[in-house]
């Protein structure tokens, strides 16, 4: 597949994993890698360029070959992430998704991106059951607005994402957006693993 050249990746890491005894979550193995490595190796054909937001461990995420940026102000959320990230990158378009969704879709970027049009500046993914926000495809000029939003006191990126003119993209595919909170989760992921990662 080829990566779509005007999009750049910002992997989200930067979550206090208070609901997995504060454990830095992409960092814990599945399937004998860190989940942040399977992101990376599904992410990285879809798109040119690689931003890891990452509070700790800055050693070990640098190890996967990307710049690593931490929040400039703590405690305000994913959205402090991407404001952090943006100037690191030239793209005009940015993609996000967390650190700790190991079955990532091999496609997802483009089809998000596919879906982008002149009048919109985001598009996120319904996965048969629910609006997945936080893997958000966004214009650069919209991403630049998450900086006023966290400044007025936001920090629901489904509030700043409902703020923008915003696609809805159909995808019936639950599986591929399923992240780790709990360790039943981990489990679940694990166990969905033996059946095939895809």
């Amino acid at each position: 597949m080829d990566p779509e050249s005007d999009v750049a990746g910002i992997v989200l890491c930067g979550g206090t994993g208070s609901r997995f005894g504060g454990a830095d979550k992409p960092l814990m193995p599945v399937h004998g890698s860190p989940m942040v490595a399977h992101v990376l190796e599904r992410l990285r054909p879809q798109v040119a360029d690689i931003v890891l937001s990452a509070n700790r461990n800055p050693e070990r995420y640098r190890a996967f070959g990307h710049p690593v940026i931490p929040d400039l102000t703590p405690d305000q959320g994913p959205l402090a992430g991407l404001v952090a990230a943006l100037p690191h990158t030239d793209c005009r378009l940015l993609f996000l998704c967390p650190g700790d969704a190991p079955l990532l879709g091999l496609d997802l970027v483009g089809r998000l991106r596919n879906r982008l049009s002149a009048d919109v500046d985001a598009v996120v993914p319904h996965d048969g059951e629910r609006v997945q926000h936080l893997f958000l495809l966004l214009r650069r000029q919209a991403a630049a607005m998450a900086a006023e939003y966290l400044a007025r006191g936001g920090r629901s990126v489904a509030g700043f994402v409902e703020s923008l003119n915003t696609a809805v993209l159909p995808l019936d595919d639950p599986r591929s957006f399923a992240n780790v909170n709990t360790q039943a989760d981990l489990s679940a992921i694990e166990e969905g693993w033996r059946s095939g990662p895809d």
